[in-house]
């Protein structure tokens, strides 16, 4: 990830009229070139928790022209299990220390990767006045990062959480509330962040991890980038709700009903070539976000898919959508070349294998799969992806080929930092030497 020769290109394209309102690193999920991202980065948390054991960040060599490809290269130990390592940065940062929690801990992990095939441990984000729990992370063109913190100091009614900016070097410049007086005591969880620097903007989603505790309101929030300034808080339109044989994703309402609605659990994000966003929610409808500028941002149900629970993280090649779904225990991709009119145009199965969290090489296109779902999925998948088709393949080379266990095995007694067992696998990113 050549930053400083992204940040030029980019550059380029504005002076020639061409530039494209979506500004930060997570473009580097939409260029590819003749060549792939060499090491591929694998947050995992030990599984057995055995006494002395502990989570840490893989590196793989994921360069299919070199003969230990798909080996683990070394592993960082952080020193401490149980931590629930879950979401890093979408791409390795050049630069400036790599954020990476684990949620269950509400503690922050700081890497330098300055030497990639080596990481080493920095420290941790230091605990912020007023709020808690970060949970997902962008880092911006200019090097500085954001940050969404599920929870406040429990001081407000609904202890709404809120939205922070770091430096490269992980130093608080500003932080703000979720808080929006429109919707005074609701639960607001900040979840999933994705920017637009062209337009000043900052969308955020609603969605709280403990789905089992509480009922966050499903809403999506529209912030200022320059300041952090809350401008508008949107709630999901409410579409009919389809009858479910079991709850095994939420709370309340949707629980007590046995139903889960289009709307519930706002998730991810992703900006679209008009500077619109397309947000999947973990019930799986589709929202497209428009007008974000204006005072009367707009968000319209674009689709859904009723039969389908746990639509996850996504990755971006060119114009594709490529979505996983834990649940239905397949890779859904979209095509959103014409924003107005998304549509689907193919689906990887992963039977046994229930996929979560996806990213894309900044250089090639191929995505890295990660799964959320119980043993026997703890597994790393490399699926190659045909970009005139939109279909995406396994690359059997790496791993076994055979699901629910295909892909790079994380069932192993030994690892570079010890005898620990098993990990679970989980934010999995690309990186270059």
């Amino acid at each position: 990830m050549k930053l400083a020769i992204l940040s030029f290109l980019l550059a380029a394209a504005c002076l020639l009229g061409g530039c494209d309102p979506r500004q930060t690193t997570r473009d580097l999920e939409v260029a590819h070139g003749d060549i792939e991202s060499p090491l591929l980065y694998v947050w995992a948390g030990d599984e057995d928790l055995n006494e002395g054991d502990t989570d840490f960040l893989a590196v793989i060599d994921s360069d299919p022209k070199s003969a230990t490809y798909g080996n683990v290269i070394t592993t960082t130990p952080i020193g401490v299990a149980g931590t629930n390592p879950h979401h890093a940065e979408p791409v390795a940062p050049r630069g400036a220390l790599l954020f990476a929690n684990g949620y269950n801990s509400g503690r922050t992990f700081l890497f330098d990767l300055s030497n990639p095939r080596s990481p080493e441990l920095k420290g941790e984000l230091e605990q912020l006045d007023n709020f808690n729990s970060p949970h997902s992370f962008l880092r911006l063109d200019d090097g500085t990062l954001l940050a969404t913190l599920q929870y406040g100091d429990g001081s407000e009614v609904g202890n709404p959480g809120g939205l922070a900016r770091f430096d490269s070097a992980a130093v608080l410049i500003d932080i703000a509330s979720a808080k929006d007086p429109d919707f005074e005591g609701e639960v607001i969880r900040p979840y999933a962040v994705e920017a637009i620097p062209e337009l000043d903007r900052v969308v955020t989603t609603g969605r709280t991890m403990n789905i089992f505790t509480e009922q966050a309101a499903d809403i999506v929030q529209i912030w200022s980038l320059s300041d952090l300034n809350l401008l508008k808080t949107l709630r999901i339109p409410r579409v009919a709700a389809v009858a479910s044989p079991e709850c095994v994703l939420g709370v309340g309402a949707i629980c007590d009903a046995e139903q889960y609605p289009a709307e519930a659990q706002p998730f991810e994000s992703r900006v679209m070539s008009d500077g619109s966003v397309l947000m999947n929610t973990l019930m799986c409808g589709l929202y497209r976000i428009s007008n974000i500028d204006t005072e009367e941002p707009n968000i319209e149900l674009v689709l859904n898919y009723p039969e389908l629970v746990g639509c996850s993280v996504p990755a971006v090649i060119e114009h594709y959508y490529i979505l996983p779904v834990l649940a239905g225990e397949t890779v859904i991709v979209l095509d959103m070349s014409n924003p107005g009119d998304i549509k689907e145009v193919s689906r990887f199965a992963t039977p046994g294998y229930q996929p979560h969290w996806a990213a894309a090489d900044p250089k090639k296109p191929r995505v890295v799969v990660t799964s959320s779902g119980p043993s026997p999925t703890n597994t790393v998948l490399m699926l190659d992806f045909n970009v005139e088709t939109g279909e995406l393949s396994l690359d059997e080379r790496f791993g076994s080929k055979e699901f629910p266990r295909a892909g790079l095995s994380f069932y192993r007694e030994s690892w570079p930092h010890g005898e620990t067992g098993t990990a679970i696998p989980h934010a999995a990113f690309f990186g270059s030497n």
